[in-house]
């Protein structure tokens, strides 16, 4: 069993940012920005003191900027509550778990809980699996 990492973590944000790191040496033509927001953080993860974490990533020319933040103008960017989203954070997304991942989702949009932003088609296949994988270790 691998050890666990808490979301939103500076661990966590390593691991994401390896993650990153290794879909862009798979597809090192890559071009693609991504935005997450989460509120309601635990205070030991507020670092600025809003009640907000946020990390966003810009990829070209085989160059990464990942940064602590939020940006406008991601080609995907998601705003959710941070205790809502942490069961996705840890759920694998297999053909068994489809239906209830979109119940869940469905159920957090009529509730104002996420709020997704941005074309979701233009994640780069290279991104597919990276989910599952930091699902392993998210605690």
């Amino acid at each position: 069993m691998s050890t666990k990492i808490e979301l939103g973590s500076p661990e966590w944000m390593a691991a994401l940012k390896g993650k990153i790191e290794a879909c862009m040496a798979a597809d090192p033509g890559m071009r693609f920005s991504i935005c997450e927001v989460f509120t309601g953080v635990p205070k030991h993860l507020d670092k600025h003191g809003t009640g907000v974490l946020a990390w966003y990533c810009r990829i070209a020319d085989g160059k990464l900027e990942f940064e602590d933040g939020e940006i406008d103008d991601a080609d995907i960017k998601t705003t959710t509550d941070y205790d809502f989203i942490l069961p996705f954070a840890r759920m694998k997304l297999t053909p068994e778990t489809m239906d209830e991942y979109q119940r869940m989702h469905e159920d957090g949009l009529k509730r104002g809980l996420i709020k997704p932003q941005g074309d979701r088609s233009k994640v780069p296949p290279a991104f597919h699996g990276m989910h599952n994988e930091l699902a392993e270790v998210t605690a």
